[in-house]
Order: structure tokens, then C-alpha cells, then sequence
């Protein structure tokens, strides 16, 4: 199967480097997890692969063209982006505020037409918010915000979702509930699934690639791959913590 995501070489940063040397596939139907310490470029990778940021060198294809060659409408049709926390708007319905990732298809007016109304109250039933439609999106907790947000990014209908740590401030289950959504949408839809988190064990639980950006080199691969590899002790450099293989997390 060909790669919808290619890293090559990659190094982030605009007038200076700050991350360097990522290669890097995603494939149609995968779901990917980016984990590092804090501060090493995570959000900035993600970014980058979604055209919000420069990069310093190296190269990034989507479908098997240069990230570069594509219109803002055409690099929205192929890859959306969920930021870590999303502004909430009063007076706005979760209706309408799905209704605003139609943009990339509607007129200037921004008239949506039958088909994406039946599309949005399908995803809102594809996320568990089918009875949320006219509700204040603002009023909603933080685990429906989440899966509203996502479902923002599904009527995109973009082939490469991004979301940059979507499980950040929410509890253990609904960490759970949208670490199982995200999984669900790559695999039944056939979407690129690329999302960023600290959650390591729900990341190698529910994962099918792991892109890990250590201090000292980039490591990708299949969790289990990875593990044997030793790959995550490469996350924090002189330290006392050692990935245990068994809990799945650093101890």
C-alpha cells in the first residue's frame, strides 16, 4: 500500500533548526501516535505536515506530491487539523460549528447545501453527539467538546486527520472513549489518523505506528517492534527513568 504521508529527512524549525532528521511514512487506515518529552516539537511536527508552519529543510508529500504544490483549498481536502484546545464560541450550535469545516467545498457565502447537512448529523451520530445538534457548543463538558471538535475535522472528509494531543485535559475515560474513536475512524474509514499524546500506554495499546522524537534520534515503527528495539528509553536522555516493557510506561 502507498503512503499518504512521506517524511523525508525532514527538519523543523524556520530560520533554525529545532527538531532534525525525521523520516517518516503513514499509511490510509493507520493511526499514529507522536510522543516526546515536553518542548522537543511535537506540535511543531504536526504543524509543519499540515502546512501552518515552515520547515527548515527536508521534505514532506502528501498522496505523493509535495506539500508545497497544493492550493489552500486542495491541502484542505486532504488533511485537517485538531489543535490542542480549540476556542469555544457562545451563541454558536454544535450544528453550526461542525457546519464551518464545510468551507473547503461551499461558496463565499458559505451556504451549505443538503448533502452536507445529512453528512453532519451523520458524523454527529458517528461520535455519540447525535442528540447535541442545537445545543450551545460552549456549554458542552470537555469530552463532548473533544469528540465535537473531531467530528469538525471528519466533515472536513480530509484523507489525514492531525489533532495535537486530544487527550491532554481529559479524565481516564473519556481518554479512553476518544483514543477508541480516533482508532475506529482510521480503520473503518480509511482515514490517516496522527494525533500527539503523553498517554504511552494508550498509545501502544490502540496504535498501529508510533513515531517517537527522542533527544538524540527519531524512531518509528510498530509498537511491539519498537519495544523490543529499546526505542523508548531514546525519549529522555540522562536519565534515571527506564521504560518498562511490561506496564508500558516509564518507571
Amino acid at each position: 500500500m502507498e503512503p499518504v504521508l512521506e517524511l523525508d529527512k525532514l527538519c523543523l524549525g524556520y530560520n533554525k533548526v529545532i527538531y532534525q532528521n525525521i523520516f517518516a511514512t503513514a499509511g490510509e487506515g493507520e493511526v499514529v501516535a507522536v510522543v516526546g518529552p515536553n518542548g522537543i516539537g511535537k506540535s511543531t511536527l504536526l504543524k509543519s505536515i499540515g502546512g501552518m508552519l515552515k520547515y527548515h529543510s527536508g521534505s514532506i508529500k502528501v498522496l505523493s506530491k509535495p506539500l508545497g504544490s497544493y492550493s489552500t483549498r486542495g491541502l484542505a481536502e486532504k488533511i485537517s487539523f485538531v489543535p490542542s484546545q480549540s476556542p469555544r464560541a457562545r451563541n454558536f450550535s454544535l450544528f453550526d460549528m461542525i457546519a464551518t469545516s464545510c468551507y473547503n467545498r461551499t461558496n463565499w457565502l458559505g451556504t451549505i447545501n443538503d448533502s452536507d447537512k445529512g453528512f453532519i448529523y451523520k458524523t454527529l451520530r458517528r461520535v455519540g453527539l447525535e442528540d447535541f445538534a442545537e445545543r450551545d457548543s460552549s456549554n458542552l463538558s470537555d469530552g463532548e467538546f473533544q469528540r465535537a471538535t473531531i467530528a469538525r475535522a471528519l466533515v472536513q472528509d480530509s484523507k489525514i486527520i492531525l489533532l495535537d494531543e486530544p487527550t491532554a485535559f481529559l479524565d481516564i475515560e473519556n481518554k479512553l472513549i476518544i483514543t477508541k474513536l480516533l482508532k475506529e475512524i482510521a480503520h473503518e474509514e480509511s482515514k490517516c489518523v496522527i494525533f500527539s499524546t503523553h498517554d504511552l500506554q494508550l498509545a501502544i495499546k490502540h496504535c498501529d505506528r508510533i513515531w517517537i522524537m527522542g533527544r538524540e534520534s527519531f524512531n518509528c515503527g510498530e509498537p511491539s517492534s519498537l519495544i523490543e528495539q529499546g526505542a523508548f528509553d531514546s525519549m529522555f536522555k540522562d536519565s534515571l527513568l527506564k521504560f518498562d516493557p511490561v506496564l508500558f510506561t516509564f518507571v
